[in-house]
């Protein structure tokens, strides 16, 4: 049986494409797993399902910013810089938040998801002012 060679993403998105949004429903996907996490820090199932997923965001998110440098978005180079520090510290955070579930600390835990959250805000208000 021959085997067909493997399909090759393009290099850039069809015409249609608005990385704002991907960006939009990556955040919302971050804020989600970040709010349930928060609440049921010891629900292991639901981390090692969704956590590896997740933190593949940090380089989509960082992708897609890179975009919004084009038209008709235009996002000045300093903006772009904001975004994506935020982008990092989101993250950063996140994997703190993780860290402190185990073995359970529960102080760095809500100091972490905290400001995970603050990021969070920080990155949207930077993205849409």
């Amino acid at each position: 049986m021959q085997q067909l060679p493997p399909i090759k993403p393009a290099e850039r998105p069809g015409p249609d494409y608005d990385p704002m949004d991907r960006i939009i429903e990556d955040l919302e996907n971050v804020e989600s797993f970040l709010t349930y996490f928060a609440t049921n820090p010891m629900d292991l199932d639901y981390l090692n399902t969704h956590l590896s997923g997740i933190l593949a965001l940090r380089r989509t998110l960082s992708h897609q910013l890179e975009m919004l440098s084009e038209e008709p978005y235009n996002y000045h180079r300093s903006r772009l810089k904001a975004l994506h520090d935020e982008n990092e510290k989101i993250f950063l955070f996140l994997e703190g938040a993780v860290g402190a579930s185990g073995p359970w600390d529960e102080v760095m835990f809500k100091k972490s998801v905290q400001s995970a959250e603050e990021a969070l805000s920080k990155f949207d208000a930077i993205l849409t002012p």
